[in-house]
């Protein structure tokens, strides 16, 4: 049975916020160049989406947002007045409550049906996306030396400023890692294209659009989707979804064995072990901002209970003048906030990921920003697990990894049958 048409409509909406964040992650609001674009392109989405139809509120996200946005709100009064070492932005604050203002949110048709349509839809985004990846790289590759259009012909202050938007695949090389030029960093893209490759298996999408994405993902030259379609497979292995990887099991080894033998997935093979290594961008993401950050949170009770006020733990890292220090979210949660409303805020972010139609797409995201992606703050980063998880939970009967998908359409109801 065909995905009817309400169904494909909810989809079809909720798969304009995964475009929106493809099309517009290098964009800033006009005059801060720190803030993204998404930020009122999704609060604008979400009002829309509501207006429609597409939309209601989650009561208990609500709760859990309305509860961090108070406590925190008399935190800073607190903190100002009675931690010395207090760092208080008051744009950071503001930045992490509206960015996660979209999340108290859901779809009003969770069905199993619709969720399988919006995979097929971001599929196809990101294999648009892999597509450009791929010819940036091939172009360079052709002899064309890498140019940054979007910054030939955007104005300055419509470019989101602190991200690196590329950079040779190794020192010196004249070949830049693909970001898809629309793209804010290779590693988002990377991310973006993960989601979507796991997408597409599970729509069982067309031998093609599988290649595009695996070599778009090489070209990217970044672990982070690689991670993330890791982390994906290992949790579809262990449920009746292990299935869906049989039949493209010949094209991915044949790729991936393929890109070995290229500078791009000789650097990939090489950067797999950068967790054993310093000042790498595996450890400085993941490892080395807990060995800075935990002894200055600890040497005053005082603020490590109520927090040292947001946007401390960014001023914290760039003190160290260490290039490419970030600030995981757990570090980032308690270090700011303190352990009363960090706590409330932990558990929202936790909800978030809690009761989705796939535990595959909960498990990646949960990883990837909780432990390679800080950035708690970046829409660019938080965006999949709103689309993915989010919007859909509590799901509409049993998980996605449980069913039969085998043998069907993108657009057919899937048979109600779980894994014994």
């Amino acid at each position: 049975m065909n995905a009817t048409s309400s169904q494909r409509r909810v989809a079809a909406w909720i798969a304009v916020l995964f475009g929106l964040l493809v099309v517009l992650q290098r964009l800033s609001v006009p005059g801060l160049t720190n803030v993204s674009m998404l930020v009122p392109a999704v609060i604008g989405w979400m009002v829309l989406a509501r207006l429609a139809g597409i939309l209601e509120i989650d009561r208990t996200r609500l709760c859990w947002w309305l509860g961090f946005a108070g406590i925190s709100a008399l935190g800073m009064l607190v903190q100002q007045q009675l931690v010395d070492r207090a760092v208080i932005s008051l744009t950071a604050w503001m930045l992490i409550v509206v960015v996660w203002l979209p999340f108290t949110m859901r779809a009003v048709d969770r069905s199993t049906a619709t969720y399988l349509c919006l995979l097929r839809y971001v599929s196809w985004i990101c294999s648009g996306l892999a597509l450009l990846a791929v010819i940036m790289v091939g172009l360079q590759l052709l002899g064309v030396g890498y140019r940054d259009y979007v910054a030939s012909f955007v104005p300055a202050n419509l470019q989101l400023e602190g991200f690196v938007i590329s950079y040779p695949i190794t020192w010196g090389s004249p070949i830049f890692k693909a970001n898809a030029w629309i793209g804010l960093e290779p590693s988002f893209v990377s991310a973006q294209l993960g989601v979507g490759l796991l997408a597409a298996v599970f729509v069982r999408a067309r031998m093609w659009m599988i290649l595009v994405l695996i070599l778009g993902l090489i070209a990217t030259v970044s672990g982070s989707g690689i991670v993330i379609v890791l982390v994906g497979l290992l949790v579809m292995v262990v449920h009746r979804s292990r299935v869906l990887l049989v039949r493209y099991a010949v094209i991915a080894v044949a790729a991936v064995g393929t890109s070995l033998l290229t500078p791009f997935g000789a650097m990939l093979l090489e950067r797999s072990t950068e967790f054993q290594g310093e000042n790498t961008s595996t450890s400085l993401r993941a490892l080395q901002p807990y060995d800075v950050l935990i002894p200055q949170w600890t040497t005053d009770p005082l603020g490590m209970l109520i927090g040292y006020g947001p946007g401390s733990s960014q001023r914290a890292v760039e003190a160290t003048n260490v290039l490419g220090l970030l600030v995981p979210t757990p570090l980032k949660i308690f270090f700011e906030y303190g352990l009363i409303a960090g706590f409330v805020l932990a558990v929202f972010l936790l909800v978030c990921y809690w009761g989705g139609p796939s535990r595959t797409f909960s498990v990646t995201l949960l990883v990837s920003l909780w432990v390679l992606q800080p950035g708690s703050t970046t829409l660019t980063i938080t965006l999949p697990l709103l689309v993915l998880v989010t919007l859909f939970s509590p799901r509409w009967g049993p998980p996605l990894e449980t069913l039969d998908l085998a043998g069907r359409a993108a657009d057919e109801t899937p048979r109600l049958v779980e894994s014994r």
